[in-house]
C-alpha cells in the first residue's frame, strides 16, 4: 500500500482528500504547516508521494520551500504540487523546484486519482528492473536439476510455501540452488521476475526495502553465500520478513551452513541438495537432457550417444555438479562442425579432461570466474608472443593503452 502525505493549510481539505485516498487503498497522513512537516520529517519520513499546497497560511515556509527540501533529501519520492490560485507560472515554478506534477484546487476526484496513480506507476518502474533486478548469474541457464524422487518432492513442497517465509537452500556449487530460488520466487510472485532481489548484486538497506514493499505486492530477498554478509544485517532482514513488516520472503543460499546456528533454526523451510557424486543414477539422465537441448538448438536434431558413456560419466567427480554437466554438453556440441551419427566415448573423455583442469572455477562466483579467466587468458597470450606488447595488442585486436590498463588492473608482472 503506497503512503501519501498531504500538506495543506486547510484542515478540512486535508481530511477530505485523505478520505478519498483511503477509500482507494492509499495510506495517508496530513500536516497543515511547515512546522508540522518538519516534526514529521525529523521523526520518520517514509512516504512514496507528497501532495503539497504552494500557498500555506500561518507557516514559516511555503510549498516551494518544502518541495526544494524534499527533492534534496529524497531521491525516490513523487511530489505533486497544487494551488487554488493556479496559473501557468505556479506550475512551472513548482516543477522547476522538483515537483513531478501539478493539479489545480479544488480537486476533481478522478483527475486527482489519475495523476497519483500515473506518477506512482512511473516511480515503480523507475526503482524496479533498472535498479534492483538481479544480474545474470553464473548458473542462470540451468533449467533442470535432477530426476530423483527427492528432487520431485522438493518441487511439490514449494507449492506449500507462503509469502513472508524464510527458506534455506544448502548444497555444493553448481547444484542449482539459484535456479531453485528463482523457481520459488516465480511461484510466490505470480511470475514477476523483476521483484527477485539478489543482495549479492544490490545491497538494499531497511529503508530501501520498506520503499520497495510499498510499491510491490510481493518480492523475494536472496542471499547467495549468506555467511559473507554481516550477521546483524542478516538478522534485521530476517526480522523484517518474520514480523511481516515487509511483504517479502527471504532465501538463504549456502554451500555448508552451520545448521545449529540460532537464526537458521528459526527458518521455516530447509532444502538440502546433495552433490551429483551421491546421486550417480541422475548423472546420465541430466547429461542426455542438456545434450539434447543443445543439439536441437544447433542442429535441429537429437544426436545419439554411445550407451557405454555411463561408466565414464559416473567415474568423473563432477566438481561443478549440474552446471558442469550443462557446460560440458554445450562445449561438446559447440566443438562439432556437423552432427555425427553418434557421439563416441573419446570425444566425451576429451571434454571431461578439460573440465577437470578448470574445476577450480566452479567454486567462484560469476565476477570472480570472469576475472580469473581474463587474467589467465592475457597471461597465456603474452607468453605466446614472448611478452611482446605490440604483437599481443594486435593479436587481441586491442590498443596498447587498453592492454597496459588490463595488465595493471590484474597486477600481471611483465617478464
Amino acid at each position: 500500500m503506497s503512503k501519501i502525505l498531504i500538506i495543506d493549510d486547510e484542515l478540512e481539505i486535508c481530511k477530505q482528500v485523505s478520505l478519498i485516498l483511503n477509500k482507494n487503498e492509499f495510506d495517508t497522513s496530513y500536516v497543515t504547516s511547515y512546522e508540522e512537516f518538519r516534526k514529521l520529517n525529523e521523526n520518520d519520513f517514509n512516504y512514496d508521494l507528497v501532495l503539497v499546497d504552494l500557498w500555506l497560511k500561518n507557516s514559516s515556509k511555503q510549498g516551494i520551500d518544502i518541495i526544494n527540501e524534499l527533492k534534496n533529501n529524497f531521491n525516490d519520492l513523487v511530489i505533486i504540487s497544487f494551488s487554488g490560485h493556479a496559473n501557468i507560472d505556479n506550475a512551472i515554478e513548482s516543477v522547476k523546484a522538483g515537483a513531478n506534477d501539478f493539479i489545480e484546487k479544488p480537486f476533481e476526484t478522478k483527475k486527482l486519482l489519475h495523476i497519483i496513480q500515473k506518477n506512482l506507476l512511473e516511480l515503480k518502474q523507475k526503482i524496479t528492473i533498472n535498479n534492483y533486478r538481479n544480474q545474470i548469474s553464473f548458473h542462470s541457464k540451468i533449467n533442470k536439476i535432477g530426476f530423483s524422487e527427492n528432487i520431485e518432492n522438493y518441487f511439490e513442497k514449494i507449492t506449500k510455501i507462503k509469502s513472508n517465509s524464510s527458506i534455506l537452500l544448502h548444497g555444493p556449487s553448481g547444484i542449482g540452488k539459484n535456479y531453485f530460488a528463482n523457481f520459488i520466487h516465480m511461484k510466490l510472485s505470480s511470475n514477476n521476475p523483476d521483484t527477485f532481489i539478489n543482495m549479492d548484486e544490490n545491497l538494499m538497506n531497511e529503508s530501501d526495502l520498506l520503499k520497495f514493499s510499498s510499491l510491490h505486492n510481493y518480492f523475494t530477498i536472496y542471499f547467495n553465500d549468506f555467511e559473507k554478509f554481516n550477521n546483524l544485517e542478516l538478522l534485521n532482514y530476517f526480522n523484517l520478513v518474520n514480523k511481516n513488516k515487509i511483504n517479502a520472503s527471504i532465501i538463504f543460499d549456502s554451500k555448508n551452513p552451520d545448521l545449529d546456528d540460532i537464526m537458521l533454526k528459526k527458518i521455516d523451510y530447509k532444502f538440502h541438495f546433495k552433490p551429483l557424486m551421491e546421486r550417480k543414477n541422475e548423472i546420465l539422465p541430466l547429461f542426455k537432457y542438456y545434450f539434447d537441448i543443445f543439439s536441437k538448438k544447433k542442429f535441429e536434431k537429437v544426436i545419439d550417444i554411445d550407451p557405454s558413456i555411463q561408466d565414464i560419466l559416473n567415474k568423473h567427480n563432477w566438481p561443478g555438479n549440474v552446471f558442469e554437466i550443462m557446460n560440458v554438453t554445450q562445449n561438446l556440441i559447440n566443438d562439432m562442425v556437423s552432427p555425427p551419427q553418434i557421439v563416441i566415448i573419446d570425444e566425451i573423455k576429451k571434454i571431461l579432461d578439460n573440465s577437470t583442469n578448470n574445476s577450480h572455477l566452479y567454486d567462484l562466483n560469476y565476477k570472480e570466474a570472469k576475472e580469473k579467466f581474463e587474467k589467465d587468458f592475457l597471461i597465456q597470450k603474452l607468453k605466446n608472443n614472448n611478452w611482446n606488447m605490440t604483437l599481443t595488442s594486435k593479436t587481441l585486436n586491442l590498443d596498447r593503452v587498453s592492454l597496459y590498463r588490463k595488465i595493471k588492473s590484474f597486477n600481471i608482472k611483465i617478464e
